[in-house]
């Protein structure tokens, strides 16, 4: 029996209950709070798990080593271009700049897309400024007359990409365009010389690798009697050497360079055929005008 002096009965949080079957219970305070911590958790915990369900395929594809890689090289292949536009462009002017990137843009991806092609490993072309562009080669291609192929691919589509420069000038009668086909198919037509390792030498390395030692020797005349004393032009001087002396001595992989005499006689039509339309090219595209030639 309760002592009704002790307060005990009054207190309606000390009362026992006494619960029939089917009868509710009201839960206690301490019970509501933690059935309502667990509700949210658990209500996070499903909100957690539908975001991840539904970005799933964007994390593995962020997450992907292959399309960081593709990343980086559109990353370079961008900042690259962009730098060589900006540098040319301190020179002659940002139109000037954007145009002779393009052109030299088209003529590395003639060459990249034949290597792809022929199934050749290659980088997108990367822009080095005042010197040029390249496209890295990571693979060996089959044969000397594929690597040719390849090589006359890059002046053959830069000098179309040339030739429309020409076409706008001459329907607009402006002669900026006129001096950019010209620039554009100078750079192609130079690039042509029979030396390692310009296209020119790797192009005539299917005809006969011994048109290098020729090659290197008018080379060294031509730039003496122009007096074009270039820095690139000494390491491209220095880069053909070692192909030169192979050749010379017979060094060379016979498989490799095992050219069957059609495929010679073609690269030779081919090769001496764009040398005349790049050359015929720039004398209908030259031009004279008071100033700079480019920036007018």
């Amino acid at each position: 029996m309760n002592d009704p002096n002790s307060g005990w009965a009054e207190r309606p949080e000390n009362r026992q209950y006494d619960v029939q079957e089917g009868e509710y219970q009201p839960p206690q305070p301490a019970q509501r709070q933690t059935q309502n911590r667990a509700k949210g958790l658990g209500a996070i915990g499903i909100a957690i798990a539908a975001f991840l369900a539904k970005f799933k395929a964007v994390l593995l594809v962020l997450l992907n080593l292959k399309w960081f890689a593709i990343g980086i090289k559109l990353f370079w292949f961008a900042g690259s271009f962009l730098a060589s536009v900006w540098f040319y462009a301190l020179f002659w002017g940002w139109k000037f700049g954007l145009v002779f990137v393009i052109l030299i843009a088209v003529h590395e991806f003639g060459h990249w897309f034949t290597m792809r092609f022929y199934g050749v490993p290659s980088s997108l072309p990367f822009f080095i400024p005042g010197m040029g562009a390249l496209v890295n080669m990571t693979g060996r291609p089959a044969s000397a007359f594929h690597e040719s192929l390849i090589a006359l691919a890059g002046p053959l589509i830069g000098g179309l990409g040339s030739a429309v420069c020409a076409y706008v000038g001459f329907t607009t009668h402006e002669s900026f365009w006129l001096a950019a086909a010209y620039l554009g198919m100078l750079i192609n037509l130079f690039n042509l010389a029979p030396v390692m390792p310009l296209d020119g030498g790797r192009i005539v390395g299917s005809i006969s690798p011994r048109i290098w030692v020729a090659g290197l020797a008018l080379f060294i005349v031509a730039i003496v009697a122009f007096r074009i004393f270039n820095p690139l032009i000494i390491i491209l001087i220095l880069l053909s050497i070692p192909q030169v002396v192979a050749a010379w001595r017979g060094n060379l992989d016979p498989h490799y360079y095992g050219v069957t005499l059609p495929e010679r006689i073609g690269i030779a039509i081919g090769y001496f055929g764009l040398a005349a339309c790049l050359f015929a090219g720039m004398l209908a595209t030259h031009v004279t005008v008071p100033g700079h030639p480019i920036v007018q």
